[in-house]
């Protein structure tokens, strides 16, 4: 079980969490430093906003903090994931495999920061200011931490297609969903990945071998355009690409598939249920399909869900949920 508090206190937020795991208790706290503007909350102008983490009041890294209390959540720029950039998709991935795995993140940042350094190297030895040689260090480091990412991306993928593709089609009536996961395994992101059985070593130097295939477009653009940081994650919709094809209802109904789907992985990868956090979940739905997803959810130890019509949620679901009101600003407890 999982009770969340918010605090506020003139240029200090607090965000609380508790969880409990049989025996065990876990709290988990996220402090910010702001400053007020009238009747807003932001950081101040040139500022950086401060922030501190701590589980059980011991302050942790980012990479410590996440996946000590496993949360789902969904918000209409969840919709996104299907319609946006690859960008978004990678992250949605990114966020579901460190809520199971503490090393991911911590992966993904080595990641980050050798991309970063070999694009500064790319630009200088562009300019004549470095040689070639000095990018087989980073190339080597680029392709061991990239192909570890892959690896998980890949496993992560089949895990949310086994319980995505069913919990879509209930949801829709058995519309034909399917996710194939795309690393960027070449410099040319036309090109199907052939390699998909490649694992470990034989990765490491699939990646090793496409950048120096590329080396001369990534000299020209200063920029790495092969690894982890380009993949994606095709979705389709009755054999079309979701992202152009699917209506907004449609894509809102594969979103919430997905959200689905990342709950059982986490549930089912770390043997903890997680909280959902479902906010305006239930809009554009028909009635039909708004009592399949809150049949759904109902397994779920806690869920948080948010509606702007009272109309939208069956009187049946409400059994021994506590009810509140948002108006103005003001919370307000509605009587059971």
């Amino acid at each position: 079980m999982v009770n969340w508090d918010l605090g506020q206190s003139g240029g200090h937020v607090q965000v609380l969490g508790v969880g409990r795991e049989g025996d065990r208790t876990i709290q988990a706290q996220v402090d910010m430093d702001v400053a007020e503007a009238g009747d807003s909350i932001e950081a101040p102008a040139g500022a950086a906003l401060r922030k501190s983490l701590r589980v059980n009041g011991i302050v942790r890294t980012a990479a410590e903090f996440v996946g000590n209390i496993n949360v789902v959540f969904f918000e209409a720029d969840d919709l996104e994931i299907v319609s946006g950039p690859p960008g978004v998709r990678r992250r949605f991935l990114d966020i579901l495999i460190s809520q199971s795995d503490p090393t991911y993140l911590k992966t993904l940042q080595r990641y980050s920061r050798v991309v970063m350094q070999r694009n500064q190297l790319l630009r200088r030895v562009r300019t004549g200011r470095a040689t070639d040689e000095e990018l087989v260090f980073w190339d080597e480091r680029l392709a061991h931490e990239g192909a570890s990412i892959i690896e998980r991306r890949r496993r992560a993928v089949a895990g949310l297609i086994d319980h995505a593709v069913p919990a879509h089609a209930e949801l829709t009536g058995g519309d034909d969903l399917h996710l194939t996961y795309m690393p960027r395994l070449s410099a040319d992101s036309s090109q199907a990945d052939s390699d998909a059985g490649l694992t470990g070593s034989g990765l490491t130097t699939r990646i090793m071998r496409s950048l120096i295939t590329a080396r001369s477009r990534e000299l020209a653009q200063g920029v790495t355009i092969v690894g982890p940081h380009r993949d994606d994650v095709e979705i389709s919709l009755g054999g079309h690409a979701a992202g152009s094809y699917a209506s907004r209802g449609q894509a809102r109904s594969i979103a919430m598939s997905l959200k689905m789907a990342e709950a059982a992985f986490v549930m089912n990868a770390t043997g903890r249920t997680p909280v959902l956090a479902l906010d305006d979940i239930l809009s554009e739905l028909d009635p039909g399909r708004r009592r399949l997803v809150l049949t759904g959810v109902q397994k779920y130890e806690q869920v948080l869900l948010t509606v702007t019509e009272s109309d939208f949620v069956d009187p049946g679901f409400l059994d021994g949920a506590a009810r509140y009101r948002v108006h103005r600003g003001e919370v307000t407890a509605i009587a059971t």
